[in-house]
C-alpha cells in the first residue's frame, strides 16, 4: 500500500439534516461516554443499556432542531464498501441574545423567523413530543434524578452573557466518533461558529468539559475562563470539574465578499 492511500481521508463539513439525527446523537453518546458530567454523572447505567444514552442525546437534538436560533453540522466519511455516509463528528451551535441571523453566503440553513411565522409552532410541539417520548420510552442508562441537571443550571449563569457578551454564537456540544478522533475534526466544526460569529460581528463562547480547556483555547477561545458552570449558591453541578466558560470576544464585522 503506498503512503498516499494510508493517509486519512478527508471529511467533508455540512449542515445536519434531519435523517442524521439518530447518527448524530450515537456520535455524541460515544464521545462522551467516559465524560465526567455526560457520562458518569447523567448515565451511570450506560454500561448495561449501551443505546440507551443515545436518547439523551437524541431528544435533545429533536426539541432543538425546531429551534430556528440553532444549528447543527456534522462531518462525515464515506464507508467504502456500500458508500454510504458516517456522520463522524457532531456540532451545535445557538445564537444567543437575538438578532444577526445567519447569512445565505454560510452554511446556515436559515435566517430567525417572524413573529407571525407558522414554523414557529413546531418548538412547543417537538418538546411535547420530546415529554412523551420521554415517558413512554425512558432513558435506562440515566440516574432520572440527574437527567435535568444541565437545564437546572442555566439560571446561574445568565449574569455571564451580558454586556458586550449577550449576542455570542456558543458551542452547546461538540463530539467526535472515538476513532476518527485526532483528525482535526473538532477544529473543523469549532471554526465554523468562530467565522460566523465574526461575520456578524459578535462574541464566541463555550463551557469546557473536563480536560478540554486547552483545546477550545487552541481553537481561538482565547478569553477566560470568565466563569464555571458549577457557580452559585445551590447549583446542582457545584462539585462537577470542568465547566469553565471561555469566550472569543466580538470583532469587527465582516463584510461580505
Amino acid at each position: 500500500m503506498s503512503s498516499s492511500s494510508s493517509k486519512p481521508k478527508p471529511t467533508p463539513l455540512r449542515l445536519a439534516r434531519f435523517t442524521d439525527h439518530a447518527a448524530m446523537a450515537r456520535t455524541l453518546s460515544l464521545a462522551f461516554w467516559d465524560d465526567v458530567l455526560f457520562g458518569h454523572l447523567i448515565h451511570p447505567h450506560r454500561a448495561q443499556y449501551p443505546h440507551d444514552s443515545d436518547l439523551y442525546w437524541l431528544r435533545r437534538i429533536q426539541v432543538h432542531w425546531w429551534d430556528w436560533s440553532h444549528v447543527f453540522l456534522v462531518t462525515v466519511d464515506v464507508e467504502e464498501t456500500t458508500g454510504a455516509e458516517i456522520v463522524t463528528g457532531v456540532a451545535h451551535w445557538s445564537r444567543m441574545g437575538g438578532g444577526g441571523g445567519v447569512g445565505r453566503e454560510s452554511l446556515a440553513p436559515h435566517a430567525p423567523l417572524a413573529s407571525w411565522d407558522p414554523r414557529n409552532a413546531l418548538l412547543p410541539l417537538a418538546k411535547a413530543y420530546a415529554a412523551l417520548a420521554t415517558w413512554w420510552r425512558p432513558n435506562r442508562a440515566a440516574d432520572p434524578a440527574k437527567e435535568d441537571i444541565i437545564e437546572r443550571s442555566y439560571s446561574f449563569l445568565d449574569h455571564i452573557w451580558t454586556g458586550e457578551r449577550a449576542k455570542s454564537w456558543y458551542l452547546e456540544a461538540l463530539g467526535v466518533r472515538p476513532e476518527y478522533q485526532n483528525r482535526g475534526l473538532g477544529r473543523k466544526l469549532v471554526q465554523w461558529g468562530l467565522d460566523q460569529a465574526e461575520r456578524e460581528g459578535v462574541s464566541a463562547s463555550v463551557i469546557a468539559a473536563d480536560g478540554k480547556e486547552t483545546f477550545y483555547q487552541l481553537c481561538g477561545f482565547d478569553v477566560g475562563p470568565v466563569g464555571r458552570s458549577g457557580e452559585g449558591e445551590n447549583n446542582p453541578l457545584a462539585d462537577v470539574p470542568g465547566g469553565l466558560v471561555f469566550f472569543r470576544d466580538a470583532k469587527a464585522k465582516v463584510k461580505n465578499a
